[in-house]
Order: structure tokens, then C-alpha cells, then sequence
């Protein structure tokens, strides 16, 4: 299969995780009823398929698709808006002008009352 220049090694993501936890492969295997060959395979492809991942991240608890979302560049937008990190810059600035607005509205009506 042609990877695209892009491409994000998962084999290698996987074999490091792999080996900085000790995990035993056919034991992984069992968990997610594959045979221990297969995850041997898994990290020696640089790609893997999503459902597959999927069930690997159950298995051992551990968010591969962050990491992976992790490797790719920051302007990349997801559907998580509450993500400060994704927000643009003036939409930052207009939160803050009008997080200020409230504050002067508010003193403005506290100086008025108190000319009254």
C-alpha cells in the first residue's frame, strides 16, 4: 500500500508504548481476540486500521488516537470547540472585549445610580 507523505507511523507509536509498558504481545492478542502474530504485524506496518485501534486502546487504557492527533500541526481544526487551544486568535479577542463590555456596562449602571 502507498503511504502519503503525511503519514503518521502507527506501528512505531505502538511499538514504543509496547515497550516502555512491557507489554507481552500475545497477551494483548487475547485481549482483543487476535492472536499475538497479529500485534507483532501491527507494529511493523506503519499504518493501522481504525477499528483495530480502537480496540487496542481499550485494552490497554491508552489514547493512541491523541497521540496520534498530537503529531499533527496546531491550525488543525476539530469539532471540539471548547478547546481553547483551536480557538482563533480573534475570537479570543472578541470574548475578552466583551467579557470588558459586561464589567463597564456594569460600572457604568453603578455611576449612574449613584448620580441619581
Amino acid at each position: 500500500m502507498k503511504k502519503g507523505k503525511n503519514n503518521i507511523n502507527t506501528g512505531k507509536i505502538l511499538t514504543d508504548y509496547i515497550q516502555s509498558h512491557k507489554i507481552n504481545k500475545t497477551e494483548l492478542g487475547n485481549a482483543i481476540n487476535r492472536r499475538g502474530l497479529s500485534i507483532l504485524n501491527y507494529t511493523r506496518n506503519s499504518s493501522i486500521q481504525t477499528g483495530i485501534l480502537i480496540e487496542i486502546c481499550y485494552a490497554l487504557k491508552h489514547n493512541f488516537f491523541k497521540e496520534i492527533a498530537d503529531q499533527l500541526p496546531e491550525d488543525f481544526t476539530t469539532k471540539n470547540r471548547k478547546d481553547k487551544s483551536l480557538v482563533s486568535e480573534k475570537d479570543q479577542i472578541i470574548a475578552q472585549l466583551q467579557e470588558e463590555n459586561k464589567v463597564l456596562k456594569i460600572q457604568n449602571d453603578l455611576l449612574m445610580k449613584l448620580r441619581s
